[in-house]
């Protein structure tokens, strides 16, 4: 079987399609608020408040970012069992309720609570039931779809940074978390209401005896005996995971001690924020260019590729003062972004079909979200022991080029998981 598959026009997709990736957007983009880009705006404010050391707030990032880990891993095959429209309406609310508490938190206990909630909601059930959705929705159009949707946060990154910062001098931090509260109320819910009103598995589209027009053959699910608990027992997933877990790991101590970076670049904060557009933009390219890459050749054929820009990104930042290594920093970092989306989310469904995969997603999902906790945590520590962001760089960077060259060599393993997967 050739491992190259068909990749049909983008206008072939109908108008309820295009609003299916369009509630996939707007969920990327509403959890905008429990992604660590946003919250790292508030940190210089949060530690001063509390007055806490990088390591400690850092540390206390890691604690509300692991109990939010668990909770996915526990609950995130809800994506298999309730539709997307109603359950990413109560990821949205849940998200609301926890910008208002992070607006009012007084205390250490209220803070981690806060950052629990933001980041179960915001950085992992949103945009696990908006991938999934894609992953299980399209199958020629799956690497486009989740590219399409993943541009949420690539608006997000582009103009949430620099005006919350300007949101903060303005008018407080604490009523910036107020006014995201009500965006995602007035805003998000109603918009993610209307473009979900007729998905391809609900019960309009059953009822009119409609096959899903990119579901596959006949609409069939595939890798039914691929369930959790096999998936579990399989040594493929941790080697595919442990890889997975170190973009949002890096990506995270980037964004979150960006204050303690531009601190020993002599930067400005506004000065890097305001480079934060010409990642996007690089991300957009990227993202479409690796979206129709996945949908003609596989997702796990560019897997050896992702992470190999990060690792550049890590050099220049350990290598570089001068401002100029700001734009080709969040240009690399934005490589690896764009590619990361459609790569990762078509994967899972590649290696072990539809049947489980909002399950199986759950556990990814997990360990990115573990990652993206004992980043800032760890890196916090070596920050307060005197080996700064830059001196560790180096080492992220060697790290990035491993994992590469351990995809790389996991190749013909994957190609026969993947045409296993095809032919069943």
């Amino acid at each position: 079987m050739s491992l190259i598959s068909p990749s049909p026009p983008l206008s072939e997709l109908n108008r309820r399609q295009v609003q299916w990736i369009g509630a996939g957007f707007i969920m990327t983009f509403a959890s905008m608020g429990g992604q660590t880009i946003f919250i790292a705006q508030f940190n210089t404010e949060i530690r001063n408040f509390f007055n806490l050391t990088d390591g400690q707030f850092g540390q206390l990032y890691m604690l509300a970012t692991l109990a939010s880990a668990i909770l996915i891993s526990i609950v995130g095959n809800l994506a298999d069992r309730i539709g997307p429209r109603l359950l990413g309406i109560i990821c949205m609310v849940g998200l609301a309720v926890m910008t208002l508490v992070m607006s009012q938190v007084g205390n250490l206990v209220m803070l981690v609570l806060a950052l629990f909630g933001l980041r179960f909601f915001g950085q992992g059930m949103l945009p696990h039931v908006a991938q999934t959705a894609m992953a299980r929705w399209f199958n020629r159009f799956r690497g486009r779809a989740l590219a399409f949707s993943q541009m949420g946060y690539t608006l997000g990154e582009a103009i949430l940074p620099f005006s919350v910062t300007v949101g903060i001098l303005a008018i407080g931090w604490r009523n910036v978390w107020i006014a995201a509260a009500g965006i995602l109320i007035v805003v998000f819910i109603p918009i993610i209401t209307f473009l979900l009103r007729d998905p391809p598995d609900g019960k309009r589209a059953k009822a009119r005896g409609e096959v899903n027009p990119d579901g596959g053959e006949e609409g069939k699910v595939t890798g039914e005996h691929w369930t959790r608990a096999n998936v579990l027992k399989d040594p493929l997933f941790y080697l595919l995971v442990f890889g997975a877990m170190t973009l949002p790991a890096l990506a995270t101590i980037y964004f979150f001690h960006q204050a303690h970076l531009v601190g020993i670049k002599g930067w400005s904060v506004l000065t890097y924020t305001a480079w934060l557009p010409l990642m996007s933009a690089t991300n957009v390219v990227m993202a479409l260019a690796t979206g129709f890459l996945v949908d003609r050749f596989g997702a796990f054929r560019m897997l050896p590729f992702f992470l190999l820009p990060m690792g550049i990104a890590s050099l220049v930042m350990a290598s570089f003062n001068a401002q100029w290594a700001i734009p080709l920093f969040f240009m690399f970092v934005a490589l690896s972004g764009g590619m990361a989306p459609s790569v990762a989310g078509a994967l899972w469904a590649e290696i072990y079909g539809t049947a489980h995969i909002g399950g199986i997603r759950a556990l990814a999902i997990a360990g990115m979200v573990f990652a993206s906790a004992a980043g800032p945590g760890i890196s916090g520590m070596l920050i307060d022991a005197d080996i700064n962001l830059a001196q560790q760089s180096w080492g992220n960077a060697i790290y990035c080029f491993a994992i590469s060259t351990l995809y790389l060599a996991l190749q013909p393993k994957l190609a026969a998981r993947r045409n296993e997967m095809m032919s069943s």
